[in-house]
């Protein structure tokens, strides 16, 4: 015996002995033999009937036959790590493997034994099989290059728990295998049913291993990480042995039934004779009760490899044994025993993100006092084991089932030939739906991204996912097709919807009013100066129904009529017009206001604009559909003429003075990266945005690239210009789309190639700057501290205002808006060419400085060693003017010049008119840090219902709250300017959620400003709104990625914005330093409201893939719902993005979660356990009642419940979906709900709410409108005093609202919604009494 074990022990051992047994490695090699012989010793006492080295205990645990010899053998022999890696400190022995033996058990099990250089430590360690099942790279996992493509089982065990995926020849992830394994010596011990393929020579397959120490989001980084090549695996014999089948085995439900549905279990529950032993109640070994839990059930977890779970029987009887779990896709097994006796196996395998009530499908007849016993048998989830219950009946079977629903067909307005197709499936599946001439079909949508015959497929991410869109075009409006979506269930079936029939030819838009009518649109001057000829794109908003079509609109000042360019931006679900973009070149006297109106109605047309502005591409039909490629744009504006090139350059530039640039000079982005390697833009994309008469909006996208062709970032350019004018507008978008996480720029600039004499920049202390030969750069280093030349050198107190204005012959002049605000700048002056340098280069140093735990990683966390480091997606846009008027244009008194409104007088036209002797380029530059707003009266915003239903201003009806959100506007800018919340990427966020985070925007508050511009006209709402706009759309979400579905992911509020700038957080405080992206911390409303209101569609465009992203993440599986917070927003979301864009797959994507949400309402009183139910209601009803965790409840047991904000967040939600749908369901749910957050958060005497439901949380007087806007849209319906107290009583006490970050904009989202619905109520909101 003695000697087999010692076999044993050395069969274990000696491997790793050889393969350390280095000359400069013996010591420690001892070592572990020596440390490693005593374990293998007490080990291999145990009895092993085959001889193989696996003892008969470990050869159960693994399912080989303990009867029979495992003949494993080596097929990776990776070795170990180099000498200098394991002197190094974070060198870790036991996760440096050295070799990988494997053998076939028998059927389609096999065992691996990977062995490590000391034993393992699996409570840290990560390690990963990644099997290639078919040795084809192609099939299964898609990771083209690296060892992982073409895997098809990946097996792991992480932290001691084994788990594995599986992965379809498409590359879709699937739960995989039981994963069987132990620690023997220095080897981890594997096993698994998998099909790997065969040949004649036995076992052929790939595998590719990984092993680390366990990451966590502090430590991202794993401290030791050890990785093999791929290698190929064959010529391993095959066993005759039959596989052994026991209880862990079962990979189905063994001896067991199953349902699920929460009006089920709580009917079965409640039945009589039900028995019910909570999970508090039960006896537990490698279990506890799970205080963390969002899930409406409460129940235990696992915490460790394998656990057990007991109770006695109570009573005789005869009952069926079952107990309720969450199948979260983890695959969790449990065998029922009864005194020790196996009766069945329970597999969590549907997936489906519901609580499950297993039961043994025979009855059992119970003495009483017997040991009725659950036992872990493998899955990687958390066991969450809500109760142990006998039944006297078994409950009906449910299974889930696979339908496709919702289908939804829209032929957009203004778009023949196009469809928009949506539909929901209840099982995730992929996006495809066939369609033809007829129910034979012949066509197919979604799985063929190319040319479908006469049709084009719009392209778009294709995943597994429970809502689907296809866009058709290029079909016959004349034509009636028609169609079948389809999708797949759980067991891979193909199902599909009922067929449907379309016609690619939009519905006629209602006729309009029939009369003409007015809209005042007012053009505000707050500039010392007259300003003539100033081009504003504005939008306004139309009620259903009111207007037709864009032809039937005309802009008058006075009784002329003024030229306009109207376009329309959106339409209502009727077609009737939504909203209309209008763009015109406006006049108004110094310090006043200009007044024009547009005139509407069926029988108003506009007149034809002279001399329009003309936009000329050039380009070839190229491939084989001959489509149209532009490689140029020429632009005329009467006054100016360029040319764009498809790098986005801008040449040939010329006005009435003559040319402007040198012969081939460019005014051109240009790159430097810490390297010193110049960047300059390739061959890319060319789009006429807009083309009308009086303006053209050309869009550019372009890779910056090297000499060589590396790739550093790419350019969107977005060139406005307008008629009459000589200078133009240019949006320019850095994006970050490099392969690396980070990427590092030295400098960036915009160069113009011009040269004009003396320039000047001015300052806004009223001082300037004039840059020479020997200094010729201005720099502005930080906010408030301006250099010449460059940092550190005769630096002094300033800011730039933004713009660099020459005096020479030529009257050409460049501008940045907001351009100290966004921090690092400079103007550089060469012999031939100004430098717009919008990321200038500093020396290393010049903000390392900067303490870490102060403005270190508030302000400077990208601005280090010398370099501007940005992370993947990021973006920014800086806008630019460029001047180049042949003259420097003077006038002699502004009132001479304010109604000159045509090109008659060239000396003015397209000019801001300057006070006696100013030069216009400088009050050019100004206006255009200050643009003019042309504002329609709130009235006409507000009961549009283009923003849901928003109250206007009313200083009578709503007093305090005028009062408040006047104050709290100009405290806004303060606090900004207080906290020095500036800098390029930080202009427009605020600073310090928890301390230390930038807030991205929380609460969407940029729509909170918008919403007051649209109902008081305040103009400062407005520019706080665009600054904040610009940033989060930039920064904070993704622009780019690898992978194209993460485009849209918002950052939650993190250190430096987007994360990962440091390791760590700041000491002291709660900030974080890694992020990520999640629904309750984002919003697009905002973005569209930003869009609409300028016409600026990179707004729009980011508001898009933002819905896109959360509606493709969050249902890629059947929706879960955790807490009432996340479909909350989600709601908020969708129907604001269904709202502004009219597309279906907005609404589908929100009746999913919607049902999700109606299903967990409780709607029959749900029992509260009698430490909760004493001294109140003995139940909950119309909420969404769960077990709270720590911060909502810190009581033991924990209390059921729920958090007021969260559902009042859900409420808000399910207003907005009903807003779009009507849906009767919704709005009793609604109602319900309200009367549920007050019975469990609200109290009359102290008239105001506590933060949970847990008694222990004290009540505080006041309501925010985040907590009432369902509260108020019940009143409205019902008239129910109960909510009537709480608007007029709570509320007015919280009506100061707040001043800056995440307050402001929490309260004013929602603010005017509320106020409407007191409006509409009848309700004022007077002082609290």
């Amino acid at each position: 015996m003695f000697l087999r074990s010692l076999t044993a022990v050395l069969f274990g051992l000696l491997p790793g002995l050889l393969l350390g047994a280095e000359p400069d490695y013996p010591g420690a090699c001892a070592a572990r033999f020596a440390d490693g012989l005593v374990t293998g010793l007490l080990v291999a006492a145990e009895p092993d009937a085959d001889r193989d080295g696996i003892d008969d205990a470990q050869e159960d645990t693994l399912g080989t036959d303990p009867q029979s010899p495992e003949r494993l053998q080596v097929v990776l022999d990776d070795g170990l790590e180099s000498a200098a890696s394991r002197a190094r400190e974070t060198y870790d022995g036991s996760k440096d493997f050295a070799r990988v033996e494997f053998c076939h058990v028998g059927g389609d099990r096999y065992l691996w034994r990977v062995t490590f250089a000391e034993p393992p430590r699996l409570a840290d360690t990560v390690l990963h099989l990644y099997i290639d099942a078919d040795h084809d790279a192609t099939t299964g996992r898609k990771s083209p290059g690296s060892g992982i493509a073409g895997t098809d089982y990946m097996l792991s065990v992480v932290g001691d728990r084994g788990s594995s995926s599986a992965f379809s020849a498409d590359g879709q992830q699937t739960p995989g295998p039981a994963v069987r394994h132990l620690v023997s010596g220095n080897a981890v011990l594997i096993s698994a049913d998998v099909s790997l393929d065969r040949d004649a020579e036995g076992v052929r397959c790939g595998l590719y291993v990984l092993c680390h120490t366990t990451t966590s989001v502090d430590k991202p980084s794993p401290r030791m990480s050890d990785s093999s090549a791929k290698v190929t695996v064959a010529k391993v014999p095959l066993s005759e042995r039959p596989k052994l089948v026991r209880p862990v085995d079962y990979l189905e439900n063994h001896g067991v039934s199953a349902t699920f549905g929460e009006d089920l279990l709580h009917a079965t529950l409640a039945a009589p004779g039900v028995i019910v032993v909570p999970h508090d109640k039960l006896q537990t070994e490698g279990f506890e009760v799970d205080l963390q839990t969002t899930h409406r059930w409460p129940h235990l977890k696992l915490t460790a490899s394998k656990g057990t779970v007991w109770t006695t029987a109570p009573q005789a009887g005869k009952y069926h044994v079952g107990f309720l779990m969450y199948d979260d896709g983890n695959q969790e097994r449990l065998g029922f025993y009864v005194d020790g006796s196996f009766r069945g196996v329970a597999v969590a395998r549907e997936n489906n993100n519901r609580t499950w009530l297993y039961w043994l499908t025979e009855p059992h007849e119970f003495r009483g006092s017997e040991r009725v016993e659950l036992r872990t048998l493998g899955g990687a989830g958390k066991f969450g084991i809500a109760n142990l219950v006998f039944l006297p009946q078994a409950p009906e079977v449910r299974k889930v089932g696979a339908a496709v629903e919702n289908v939804t067909v829209v032929a957009p307005v203004g778009r023949p030939g196009v469809v928009i197709v949506s539909w929901t499936t209840t099982w995730p599946s992929p996006r495809r739906m066939v369609y033809g001439l007829d129910s034979q079909y012949g066509r197919t949508a979604g799985d063929d991204k190319s040319r479908l015959g006469e049709t084009r497929l719009r392209e778009e991410p294709d995943a597994p996912c429970l809502v689907h869109r296809v866009v058709l075009e290029g079909l016959d409006p004349a034509v009636t097709y028609h169609g079948q979506a389809l999708g797949v269930g759980p067991d891979g079936n193909v199902v599909a919807s009922d067929d449907f029939v379309f016609r690619a030819q939009p519905p006629d838009p209602p006729a309009p009013r029939q009369e003409t009518w007015s809209m005042p649109l007012a053009v505000r001057n707050p500039h010392d100066f007259a300003v003539t000829q100033w081009p504003i794109t504005t939008g306004v908003p139309f009620a259903q129904g009111a207007l037709s079509s864009a032809e039937q609109v005309r802009l008058l000042c006075g009784e002329e009529e003024i030229p306009a360019q109207v376009q329309l931006t959106a339409r209502w679900p009727d077609g009737s017009v939504k909203w209309l973009l209008v763009t015109f070149l406006a006049s108004a006297p110094a310090s006043t206001q200009a007044d024009y109106r547009l005139e509407c109605g069926p029988t108003v047309r506009r007149a034809e604009v002279a001399e329009r502005l003309k936009v000329t591409p050039s380009g070839a039909a190229v491939g084989e559909t001959r489509a149209f490629v532009l490689d140029g744009v020429q632009i005329n504006t009467g006054a100016l003429s360029l040319r764009v090139d498809r790098q986005g350059n801008l040449a040939d530039v010329s006005t009435d003075g003559g040319r402007k640039f040198a012969d081939n000079a460019l005014a051109r982005t240009v790159a430097e990266d810490p390297q010193g390697r110049t960047f300059l833009p390739g061959d890319g994309t060319l789009q006429i945005e807009e083309s009308g008469p009086i303006r053209a909006v050309v869009k550019t996208v372009c890779p910056l690239r090297d000499a060589k062709g590396t790739h550093l970032a790419r350019i969107e350019q977005r060139i406005e210009a307008y008629r009459g004018l000589p200078w133009i507008r240019l949006h320019h978008t850095l994006v970050v789309d490099g392969p690396e996480k980070f990427t590092s720029f030295k400098r960036l600039s915009y160069r113009v190639p011009v040269a004009d004499g003396v320039w000047t920049v001015p300052l806004a202390d009223g001082q300037s700057i004039q840059p020479s030969d020997t200094a010729p750069g201005v720099f502005q280093m930080f906010d408030d501290t301006v250099s010449v030349e460059s940092a550190g050198t005769e630096s002094r107190k300033g800011r730039v205002v933004g713009s660099l204005v020459g005096s020479g012959p030529h009257g050409c002049a460049v501008a940045v808006r907001d351009f100290w605000q966004n921090y690092p700048k400079a103007f550089r002056v060469a012999q031939d060419a100004v430098e717009i340098d919008l990321c200038p280069a500093f020396p290393t140093g010049t903000y390392d400085k900067f303490p870490f735990e102060k403005e270190g990683h508030h302000l400077y966390y990208y601005l280090l060693e010398g370099r501007y480091r940005l992370k993947q997606g990021m973006s920014k846009t800086h806008q630019l003017l460029l001047s180049l008027a042949p003259r420097s244009a003077r006038v002699s008194d502004p009132a001479e010049t304010a109604d000159r409104r045509s090109p008659a007088n060239p000396e003015t036209f397209g000019q801001p008119s300057g006070s006696v002797g100013r030069p216009a380029t400088t009050t050019l530059c100004t206006l255009f840090q200050r643009p003019l707003l042309a504002t329609a009266p709130a009235e006409v915003y507000c009961r549009s219902r283009a923003f849901y239903d928003v109250a206007p201003r009313n200083t009578e009806r709503f007093k305090i709250y005028e009062e408040a959100i006047d104050r709290n506007l100009k405290a806004y800018a303060q606090a900004r300017q207080r906290q020095r919340d500036y800098g390029m990427l930080n202009y427009g966020d605020w600073y310090g959620e928890r301390g230390t985070n930038w807030g991205n925007v929380e609460y969407d508050t940029q729509h909170a400003l918008l919403l007051e511009y649209v109902r008081s006209g305040n103009p400062e709402a407005f520019f706080l709104a665009h600054a904040t706009e610009l940033h989060n759309r930039d920064v904070d979400t993704v622009q780019a990625a690898a992978d194209p579905r993460q485009i849209g992911g918002v950052h939650i509020h993190v250190i430096g914005h987007v994360g990962d700038y440091y390791d760590k957080p700041v000491p002291g405080f709660l900030g974080f330093a890694h992020g990520g992206f999640s629904v309750s911390h984002a919003w697009v409303e905002g973005h569209f409201a930003h869009y609409f209101l300028t016409g600026d569609r990179r707004s729009y465009e980011t508001g898009c893939a933002v819905a896109d992203f959360f509606a493709g993440r969050d249902l890629s599986r059947p929706y879960d719902f955790f807490d009432c917070r996340v479909p909350g927003w989600f709601l908020i979301m969708m129907a604001s993005a269904y709202h502004a864009t009219g597309d279906p797959y907005y609404l589908n994507a929100a009746r999913v979660v919607v049902e999700r949400v109606l299903e967990a309402q409780d709607k029959a009183p749900r029992p509260l356990p009698d430490y909760q139910a004493a001294g109140r209601k003995p139940f909950q009803q119309g909420g969404w009642s769960r077990m709270m965790v720590p911060g909502h409840c810190e009581c033991e047991p924990r209390h059921r419940g729920n958090a007021g904000f969260m559902v009042a967040v859900l409420l808000s939600g399910l207003k907005y979906y009903h807003d779009v749908t009507g849906d009767a369901r919704v709005k009793q749910s609604i109602i319900d709900g309200a009367h549920y957050l007050l019975d469990e958060t609200y109290s009359d005497e102290v008239q105001g709410f506590r933060y949970t439901s847990c008694p222990k949380t004290g009540y505080r007087p006041g309501a925010s409108p985040l907590m009432v806007e369902g509260i108020a849209r019940a009143y409205l319906w019902t008239r129910d005093e109960r909510f009537r107290r709480v608007l007029t009583e709570a509320l007015p006490r919280e009506a100061r609202g707040s001043s800056y970050g995440k307050g402001f904009s929490m309260y004013y989202r929602v603010g005017p919604r509320v106020l409407a619905d007191l409006e509409a109520a009848g309700l004022n909101l007077d002082a609290a009494k």
